[in-house]
């Protein structure tokens, strides 16, 4: 059958047209939807069929980082920020438009991220050592970077206190690989510190952890939690989460008690939800990976399972209810009947 140069065209344009349509478009990317329940929820405790929402699925947002880390969310801007470390990026997650895009580029291998009560961001940097704040005007001013004339190792995680000042957990992680920062000998023993603008140095509150790693403050604001991943360094010891009381000037660690600890699964970056449970980044294997969720006393209430390591979390969106996971490559939501501390 032989077309006309009209009939051509005319068949060309219909076409190019089909082929371009939003609506064509979208349905041609669009996944097959799955079956409600998502099965990515698994209760261990009954007290945690309170958060499984029947009616949500898990959504993969992006995909394409290499080690993702440090998710904080932005009530005001409606945004999350994120690190990629490797790579040295900071990302940002806009709620809105589900479009994620680089917010700053050589950020030192950034890792955990924060906003402060003035709502500035505040970093942990693996290379140079260093914890910084984002200031209004653009500049920067480096909170932390030395402790008695030694550089930090590679501050890791950190969470904004009532005074105004932070604590950090600085593992050493990105010393120890040129790749989420630059190999190099430690010189200071691990740590948990505080900072603040009226201080020359941090404060050191702990070195009783091997490996002090993902932190969350608890609904009260004066309980504190911060997990141990030992095992990377020291394979005979287990992963803990360890519960502390701080002091009220924030620069001392009470009641210490170790709540969790396992020799098969190991806990990254932990957030609270109002009731005081702890949502903590696992790794451990299919059917393990993903966030595992601890009432205040260690009990083991459910899990949310991901087809990846789950470095860390927290909850974002108005009401506090949807859980942000940075995964490995990826960053996943995930709806729920708790809301964030």
């Amino acid at each position: 059958m032989k077309l006309g140069r009209r009939q051509f065209l005319s068949a060309s344009a219909a076409l190019a047209a089909a082929s371009t349509a939003p609506a064509l478009f979208a349905q041609a990317r669009t996944p097959q939807p799955s079956r409600y329940p998502a099965d990515v929820w698994q209760t261990i405790d009954d007290r945690f069929k309170q958060f499984v929402l029947f009616n949500t699925p898990l959504e993969r947002h992006w995909s394409g980082g290499l080690w993702l880390e440090g998710p904080a969310w932005n009530a005001v801007g409606r945004y999350a920020v994120f690190s990629d470390i490797p790579r040295a990026l900071q990302m940002r997650w806009d709620e809105v438009t589900g479009e994620v895009s680089v917010l700053r580029h050589e950020v030192g291998h950034s890792n955990g991220n924060t906003f402060d009560a003035r709502g500035r961001l505040v970093a942990c940097e693996h290379y140079p050592p260093k914890v910084v704040r984002y200031e209004w005007d653009g500049s920067t001013t480096v909170l932390a970077e030395t402790y008695q004339g030694k550089p930090l190792n590679a501050p890791n995680d950190l969470v904004a206190v009532g005074s105004g000042g932070i604590i950090f957990t600085d593992p050493g992680y990105g010393a120890h690989v040129d790749y989420e920062g630059h190999k190099r000998e430690l010189e200071l023993e691990t740590a948990v510190y505080y900072i603040d603008d009226s201080l020359d140095e941090p404060v050191v509150l702990t070195t009783a952890l091997f490996k002090p790693n993902g932190i969350a403050l608890g609904p009260d604001k004066q309980t504190l939690f911060v997990s141990d991943t030992a095992p990377s360094h020291y394979p005979q010891k287990p992963a803990t989460i360890t519960r502390y009381k701080l002091s009220p000037d924030y620069r001392k660690l009470q009641d210490e008690k170790q709540i969790v600890a396992s020799p098969k699964e190991t806990y990254d970056g932990m957030t609270c939800d109002a009731q005081g449970n702890v949502w903590a980044a696992t790794s451990g294997g299919e059917g393990i990976d993903g966030v595992s969720v601890f009432d205040r006393e260690g009990a083991l209430l459910g899990r949310i399972l991901l087809p990846e390591v789950c470095a860390n979390v927290c909850f974002v969106g108005d009401d506090r209810n949807r859980l942000l996971m940075t995964a490995s490559q990826s960053i996943y939501t995930l709806y729920t009947g708790a809301k964030g501390a």
